[in-house]
């Protein structure tokens, strides 16, 4: 399933159609909660997402901007990545640049990602890593994704991923992070335009309630809304 609302971990690259050499991708949305790296980022405040995407050959570039509504707080993040695929196997590295303007900082990223699709059931099965420059570390995110054609329009996609950090939460434990179950939903109005919507819970692994990283890492549900295009 083509999601807009990404990213769920910083370092993301849209998923756009292979079968297509050139295609531009642009969303926009609402998130019930900020979910990054496992945390409530924005302690319980929702965030407005808007991003568009350009890929040309094996070149994807992409700019994502949120925005919440109900505290002092702005993220915008600039990417570029080469992607390949061998087989049943699609891959990525890129480079990610990210500005807080709200807080004055910056962070730039490098980024790397695999997807295997050649399993039974069509399931989908995948790692990304991203490193960041500012905290000096790593964060890993596993996941497995399925897709149900329910109807013409209509696609339900079930994700489980499982989050890592190992010094990328700076000041957050290292090790098993949080595992979440993700339910999208993607209705097809046009060829162009689709109306997205998904439901998400999370829950925190390994917890240490002395770190500050930490205070953010709880189980929680989400939800969010969105319409994509796709030229």
């Amino acid at each position: 399933m083509v999601s807009g609302r990404e990213p769920d971990s910083h370092f993301s690259i849209p998923q756009l159609h292979e079968e297509r050499s050139q295609e531009v991708l642009a969303y926009f949305g609402w998130e019930s909660r900020y979910f990054i790296e496992g945390r409530d980022a924005l302690n319980g405040d929702s965030i407005n997402i808007s991003s568009i995407a350009l890929e040309w050959q094996n070149l994807v570039g992409g700019i994502w901007y949120g925005r919440s509504p109900d505290q002092r707080f702005d993220e915008l993040q600039l990417t570029l990545a080469l992607t390949h695929s061998i087989g049943n196997f699609d891959l990525y590295g890129g480079f990610a640049h990210f500005r807080f303007p709200a807080d004055n900082a910056q962070d730039n990223e490098l980024g790397a990602g695999i997807a295997w699709t050649g399993l039974p059931m069509e399931i989908e099965l995948a790692a990304d890593l991203y490193y960041s420059f500012e905290a000096g570390g790593y964060f890993t995110e596993l996941s497995a994704h399925r897709e149900f054609q329910i109807s013409d329009p209509l696609t339900l996609g079930i994700t489980v991923p499982f989050g890592i950090n190992q010094g990328y939460v700076a000041d957050g434990h290292d090790g098993a992070n949080h595992i979440a179950l993700s339910l999208e939903l993607a209705y097809a109005l046009s060829e162009t335009l689709s109306l997205t919507a998904h439901a998400t819970y999370s829950w925190a692994l390994g917890k240490d309630a002395s770190l500050p990283g930490d205070d953010p890492l709880i189980d929680f549900f989400h939800a969010g809304l969105g319409l994509q295009f796709t030229f």
